[in-house]
């Protein structure tokens, strides 16, 4: 009795020490989780207060047959002029019959059905100043000037941009051929994501807008990007040359927005746009901010101000996008553009770019399948 009691009486402070230890590390613990979740909590709020809302997006063939309808009836066809000093008629050919370099089929403004894909993807537009009304799926179609692709396989293995030429001539629904970013002034953002859906043949699940004034303030809240310069050129203040070049907001801004310095006009703006992204994507890799909560709420807070999206786009749907992503671990950025055959001329002597019919319908059947690398092994990223 007496060594049982002994024994007991050793034993007992360890054990209320023990427990102390355990219940104290469930409070930091909780404390722990608290705080993630509060961080966690404080993200989703920044984003869906903060981001504009588009109102909706056309997402089924009703959907596009009643946005034709309320479009009303189609302009008619200019007469095609041709370029200066040719022959239109020299032009033509059996599928392009007024040798305007459109296949008739694209011309008729014929649609198809779209196909859900298994992967997501979500219609991005660049715009140099912001919407900011309650009406900005009007407004902003008058504004936009840079439309990609992101599609994000099922797996999370990769995120993929494709880059589409805004001069790139397609069937807009309801109104025939036209340049692709006609179809915001047209009919809004509904009309623009039908016209994508339309030229690729896959639904789209989502689009945002973004101010590329956004950047500048990311770029600074990241400590600047360093940006691989294509090509040398100056704008304003500022010159670039190329190679690696590290970046500050403005210098960014600057950066992603000129045009006019160069003989390749958009196509070389566009590249540079997507050696930005490669950039800051690389940057905030490296920063953690894919992994790590507080850095990615530097991302939310200084972007979401700058963005307009489509209402099912909110932080719950960003957190089930963004989960593949970071499970994957390696996930790489891959760039593309749309499959073009090179500049042509349209039907009232606009200078335009023809989309490469064959490769795109290459492009079609990988998105639709969520096989994207079938189409870069054969075709390369640029």
């Amino acid at each position: 009795m007496s060594g049982t009691l002994t024994q007991a009486l050793r034993t007992t402070p360890r054990k209320k020490w023990v427990k102390r230890s355990l219940i104290a590390l469930l409070i930091i613990i909780l404390a722990l989780l608290l705080g993630v979740g509060f961080y966690i909590w404080s993200i989703g709020h920044t984003w869906d207060s903060q981001t504009q809302k588009f109102d909706s997006i056309t997402d089924s063939q009703d959907g596009l047959d009643n946005l034709k309808k309320s479009l009303g009836d189609p302009p008619a066809a200019p007469t095609f002029t041709g370029p200066e000093g040719k022959d239109p008629k020299s032009l033509a050919s059996e599928k392009d019959q007024n040798g305007d370099g459109i296949l008739d089929t694209v011309e008729g403004g014929k649609t198809r059905d779209i196909v859900d894909s298994p992967g997501t993807d979500i219609l991005l537009l660049g715009s140099d100043s912001r919407a900011g009304s309650a009406d900005a799926a009007k407004v902003s179609g008058q504004r936009a000037d840079t439309i990609m692709l992101m599609h994000i396989p099922k797996d999370g293995s990769g995120v993929y941009l494709i880059s589409i030429m805004r001069d790139s001539w397609v069937n807009i629904p309801g109104y025939g051929s036209a340049k692709v970013n006609a179809a915001l002034n047209y009919g809004g953002i509904g009309l623009q994501v039908a016209t994508i859906e339309q030229l690729l043949g896959i639904k789209i699940d989502h689009v945002a807008e973004i101010d590329f004034t956004g950047f500048k303030d990311l770029t600074n809240a990241v400590g600047g990007v360093d940006v691989q310069v294509p090509v040398a050129f100056k704008t304003g203040v500022w010159s670039y040359t190329p190679g690696t070049m590290h970046m500050d907001g403005s210098t960014a801004l600057a950066f992603v927005r000129e045009r006019y310095s160069f003989a390749a006009g958009d196509y070389q703006r566009v590249r540079n746009q997507r050696a930005y992204l490669r950039g800051l994507y690389n940057t905030l890799k490296a920063q953690g901010a894919l992994s790590s909560i507080g850095k990615f709420k530097t991302v939310v807070d200084s972007l979401s101000g700058y963005l307009t999206v489509d209402k099912g786009l909110d932080s719950s749907q960003v957190a089930n996008l963004a989960a593949p992503v970071i499970t994957n671990g390696s996930t790489a950025m891959h760039m593309m553009s749309l499959p073009n055959a090179g500049p042509g001329w349209s039907m009232d002597g606009q200078s335009i770019v023809l989309v490469d019919q064959k490769v795109n319908a290459d492009l079609t059947r990988a998105l639709q399948n969520d096989k994207i690398t079938d189409f870069t092994s054969v075709y390369g990223e640029d």
